[in-house]
């Protein structure tokens, strides 16, 4: 799909090598004893996921979820629909590079994240009764204005975390029940394609002029990317150390607490490909080789097996099994996460909203005399 002669063929073959060298290093770390989890994220693990207990994240996630796009449109619900047919950038909502005091109202979307997990569980067992029809309703809402802002991954990691839930969910796993599921993820990577094709003109303008040809099912173009970094750093451009690591690591830090934060990793691909003003992922595994070169993608598919290694203890511990939405998420974070250091610490927003929606509609004890 897309052309790798804005590569060198050395450039070309050291990806491949890349690719495998961090796979196998991310086998090794899974091997061993796996690293505790979180206290916070054991404790929220832990909380049983009972059907009351469903019926009042719902409600929660969903307001918290779609607050933004309800404030940006002043609460006017006919204007914020009316935004859904347009491309990403025309809605009120749509923020640029550098975010001001509105960041901290963005990231109340990932509240909504955890909606379509919610609803498979319900479904999984109870059903399709009332209240799961009504928490389909709202996943669907969530889901639309997510898919709007174009951000393919979001998506991915949001049905994709349902459909595990779902899965583990299961008292007994069958074939027809994984067929479903299979089901499930095939639309899901259509539709994944359908927001690559209308988010830079809106679905309005999609349908208008009638394109629907669906040719080949587009990825991003990480593997190209990876093969011109590996051909650019560091015969034209020095590792930048640890300059991506810390550029990750502040991304949590709201700029209005720090203006000069920085804005790129000491490397801009698209600036040197001569494609500045767009966003080019490498992969994370691009990025650790851009840190330190081959050391550092070893070090890096390591490292992430080791977070898989962690998070399959949600898994496979039974005090965990009446909760499977934290191990839905968390392996979708992870998958997620290879696109980019930034999408690992990014998704991991979710869980945060999860454990914030968790501590306010959890029970408080009564007191007594």
């Amino acid at each position: 799909v897309y052309d790798l002669r804005d590569a060198a063929d050395w450039a070309i073959r050291d990806a491949f090598i890349a690719i495998g060298v961090s796979a196998a290093a991310m086998w090794l770390g899974v091997l061993g004893r796996p690293w505790p989890l979180p206290r916070w994220l054991a404790d929220i693990a832990r909380r049983p996921m009972d059907t009351r207990t469903v019926g009042r994240l719902v409600p929660v996630c969903l307001f918290l979820g779609m607050f933004n796009y309800m404030y940006s449109t002043s609460f006017d619900f006919e204007e914020m629909f009316s935004y859904l047919g347009t491309n990403r950038w025309s809605a009120p909502w749509a923020r640029g590079q550098l975010g001001g005091w509105e960041a901290f109202r963005d990231q109340m979307q990932y509240f909504g994240y955890v909606l379509p997990s919610l609803t498979a569980l319900l479904i999984a067992r109870r059903g399709f009764n009332v209240q799961a029809w009504l928490s389909i309703a709202a996943s669907a809402l969530m889901l639309a204005f997510l898919a709007q802002g174009g951000g393919r991954r979001i998506i991915g990691v949001t049905v994709g975390a349902a459909v595990l839930v779902w899965v583990q969910a299961q008292p007994v796993l069958q074939v027809r029940k994984l067929a479903i599921a299979g089901a499930v993820v095939v639309a899901m990577v259509a539709g994944m394609q359908l927001m690559l094709n209308v988010r830079n003109i809106g679905y309005a303008e999609y349908a208008f002029r009638g394109e629907g040809q669906y040719d080949y099912l587009h990825v991003d173009d990480n593997y190209l990317r990876l093969a011109q970094v590996i051909q650019i750093v560091p015969r034209e451009h020095p590792h930048v150390n640890f300059q991506q690591i810390l550029f990750t690591l502040v991304r949590p830090v709201p700029r209005v607490f720090w203006p000069n934060k920085p804005i790129n990793p000491g490397f801009d691909l698209p600036e040197i490909v001569g494609m500045k003003g767009v966003s080019l992922s490498t992969s994370i595994i691009g990025e650790w080789y851009l840190s330190f070169g081959w050391i550092a993608v070893i070090f890096g598919g390591w490292l992430h097996g080791r977070f898989a290694r962690t998070a399959n203890v949600l898994r496979e511990r039974a005090e965990f099994h009446t909760n499977p939405i934290v191990y839905g998420l968390t392996v979708m974070i992870l998958v997620s996460g290879m696109r980019s250091m930034q999408d690992l610490v990014i998704m991991s927003y979710a869980l945060v909203a999860w454990w914030m929606a968790n501590r306010l509609t959890r029970e408080r004890p009564t007191a007594t005399r």
